[in-house]
């Protein structure tokens, strides 16, 4: 993950609150880590059963996941013929049987044994950014979702939500099957934020 400038952490650790959860970075997050022992079987449970030909924002978080977990997927979010034999080869690792379809005994074993704190979902920014707004705070939370799933994304804006930043965001709709407007709205915030649950990379 990128490194974040002094606003950006400053936005992560007190405009996204982590809901029960301390959101730390840099030197405190062992300390946070340590802090909120356990595992996300609960938020396991959450995750709905996906199946190859499927797209969606499981699909992404399933391919974040993944990758994180050492499987060269890019995050498309279509479960195309990679992420089936990602998907298949985890499974025969854990014991699972390889049939490719992401259900509870994959998402458990996949998700459910990471720390709460790497899957608790911050509330919702505010308010959402229209394309040519000027909103640092918003711009700079929108960066962190980005960062945390890899995504690659445009470099400092100034707070501008330019043509390249509505480009980046419109290919992250598409892939998560929501229709490509450029606007940041909670659907968006939504899709981003749960991707990055469910591929256990917040916080800790």
């Amino acid at each position: 993950m990128r490194k974040f400038g002094v606003r950006a952490i400053v936005v992560a650790v007190l405009a996204a609150g982590l809901s029960g959860v301390a959101a730390v970075t840099g030197a405190g997050t062992a300390m946070a880590c340590e802090a909120h022992q356990g595992d996300s079987r609960e938020f396991a449970a959450t995750l709905s059963r996906v199946e190859p030909g499927q797209r969606g924002v499981e699909v992404l978080g399933l391919q974040r996941a993944l990758r994180y977990k050492g499987y060269g997927l890019r995050g498309t979010g279509l479960y195309a013929e990679n992420t089936l034999a990602s998907v298949k080869d985890f499974q025969r690792r854990n014991g699972i049987v390889d049939d490719g379809v992401v259900d509870q005994p994959t998402w458990q074993a996949l998700v459910g044994p990471l720390l709460p704190g790497r899957t608790s979902t911050p509330l919702l920014p505010e308010r959402g950014i229209q394309p040519g707004a000027h909103d640092p705070q918003m711009m700079d939370q929108l960066a962190n979702a980005f960062n945390r799933l890899e995504i690659d994304a445009p470099e400092e804006s100034g707070g501008h939500y330019n043509e390249a930043w509505q480009a980046t965001v419109r290919v992250f709709q598409r892939n998560v099957g929501i229709k490509d407007s450029g606007i940041v709205g909670p659907l968006t915030w939504n899709a981003l934020f749960r991707a990055v649950s469910i591929s256990g990379q917040w916080g800790c």
